[in-house]
């Protein structure tokens, strides 16, 4: 990513040693000592570059861009010069740099962590706090929840992404955010009624603020540990944050396009788990949280906030997450089980969302399979008749296990699916004359259908008297040409809202 910028005679200097990386402010000096300090400002001949030194002449390096001018004459005794490699984007050199010194300074794991959902877990693992990384908008990009309890502003903000307008407006109000944005320290707030105390720390690069982390803390907290460790991490969580911000559109469009093609189609297996962002060893399954939406993208945000290595899907407008299993973890009720009572940790008892769950996948290759399955899942869940277990306190996920009827009348209905459109046109044509005259001749046919033989059940199903029920079937023989008396029409009508149902379930579930 860099190279040493010497003229052919010179010999490289070695035993750099630094402790933060900068980012030049041209026009102002300043001390920089112990710093490496990114110049992305073309330095295009010596007289330049002799500015430049008057300016950041302190720094332990000074890494150019690729193109600067190779004339170091004036910089012999000054600052180690590297240039940036023409392939390597200021960002990621950033973010590089950032971790090499985390290493040195930090519990090496931190130098292995690579997003800041990983970060947050780790943050909460070591110290035993709830963790909130925020960006300058009060949005959450990560989160870690600690013990069975979520405080009900932490429920919030973690529920809908987001700090609430109410408690940004208070916090900007008392100048607390805005001390904590100028702060390069620690900063406490003090419990108040439900809210837990809480340690503060900025996000920086240079002197540009980022974003926070948030830390829970009470009595039993090693108040000084967590302040350590806070301070600590804080140039890592700042190259994440940026890596998050800048990330290279073309690689993150790659990895989503590739996964899509797998769970969609299928793909050769011999394609690298890497490109995938998957681990290849890890056994996975597939979660289904149907039609993306608002709802379903919040949804996700806790799952990966929840499991590491859950990546998101979308496929054919439909969203799932691809998530490793856990140590412990053998089969699909243990995983929907688990997952289950952390959502409904995070996400509170109104959150009544229903999530489908696949089979676990030992290999890449048959992720595709399970996908359907997940699909299958969910979308049976809107069939009528077919009951599933429900969760009493927020979010279920269900597997196949939970609604083994409801699977077979969904491989049914793939079965039939190339003569949908010709099953499905009498009830079409009811469902228009239903909604142009505002009357139930498709809810009449249901009834027909569920209780075969016997009018009068139909009818008490449907609140009205038998003569009633009789007058609307001349209505719907007179419109479809089909009597859903006949045993072998009603079979036919009942596939037909069978199809149905799974159609509103594509469109709906979730």
């Amino acid at each position: 990513m860099v190279l040493p910028f010497v003229s052919e005679a010179e010999e490289p200097r070695t035993g750099l040693e630094v402790d933060r990386v900068l980012l030049h402010e041209p026009g102002s000096r300043r001390d920089y000592s112990g710093a490496i300090v990114l110049v992305s400002m073309r330095v295009p001949d010596r007289f330049a570059l002799g500015a430049l030194l008057d300016e950041a002449g302190t720094a332990a390096a000074l890494v150019l861009s690729y193109d600067s001018t190779r004339d170091t004459a004036r910089a012999a005794d000054g600052p180690h010069l590297l240039r940036r490699s023409q392939w390597t984007e200021w960002t990621e050199l950033f973010q590089a740099l950032l971790r090499l010194i985390a290493a040195g300074g930090t519990d090496p794991a931190v130098s292995q962590l690579d997003d800041l959902a990983a970060l947050a877990r780790w943050i909460r693992d070591q110290t035993g706090s709830a963790v909130t990384i925020e960006d300058l908008d009060s949005r959450v990009l990560a989160y870690a929840v600690a013990g069975e309890q979520v405080d009900p502003i932490r429920n919030q903000t973690i529920l809908s992404g987001e700090v609430p307008a109410w408690r940004v407006e208070h916090l900007m109000s008392s100048g607390f955010l805005p001390a904590v944005w100028r702060s390069d320290e620690v900063v406490v707030r003090d419990a108040e009624g439900d809210d837990p105390a809480r340690m503060v720390v900025s996000l920086k690069a240079g002197s540009e603020t980022l974003g926070t982390i948030w830390a829970a803390f009470d009595q039993r907290t090693d108040r000084d540990a967590l302040r350590g460790l806070l301070l600590s991490v804080r140039e890592s969580a700042s190259a994440m944050l940026l890596r998050e911000k800048h990330r290279e559109r073309h690689e993150r469009r790659v990895q989503e396009s590739a996964l899509a093609e797998l769970l969609d189609s299928g793909i050769d297996s011999g394609v690298p788990a890497s490109l995938l962002g998957l681990r290849r060893d890890a056994i996975h399954t597939v979660v289904a949280l149907g039609p993306v939406t608002e709802r379903s993208r919040a949804l996700m945000f806790h799952l990966q906030a929840l499991r590491a290595g859950c990546i998101a899907v979308e496929v054919r407008s439909e969203l799932f997450g691809v998530m490793p299993l856990r140590a412990g973890e053998r089969t699909d009720a243990d995983a929907a089980r688990a997952l289950e009572q952390d959502l409904r940790r995070v996400a509170g008892s109104e959150h009544d969302a229903v999530l489908a769950m696949s089979p676990p996948s030992a290999d890449l290759a048959g992720l595709r399979s399970v996908t359907l399955s997940a699909r299958r899942v969910l979308r049976s869940t809107v069939l009528r008749g077919v009951h599933s277990r429900r969760a009493e306190n927020g979010p279920t996920v269900l597997t196949e296990a939970d609604v083994n009827e409801g699977l077979v009348m969904m491989r049914i209905v793939e079965l039939v699916e190339p003569a949908a459109e010709e099953i499905l046109a009498p009830l079409e044509l009811l469902a228009e004359y239903d909604r142009a005259h505002g009357t139930q001749l498709v809810d009449t046919v249901a009834a027909v259908v569920e209780h075969p033989g016997n009018l009068a059940d139909a009818a008490r199903l449907l609140g009205i008297h038998a003569n009633s029920l009789r007058y609307r079937l001349e209505r719907i023989v007179a419109i479809a040409q089909l009597d859903p008396r006949a045993p072998i029409t009603r079979t036919r009508l009942g596939l037909g809202l069978l199809i149905r149902d799974a159609m509103s379930g594509v469109r709906h579930s979730g």
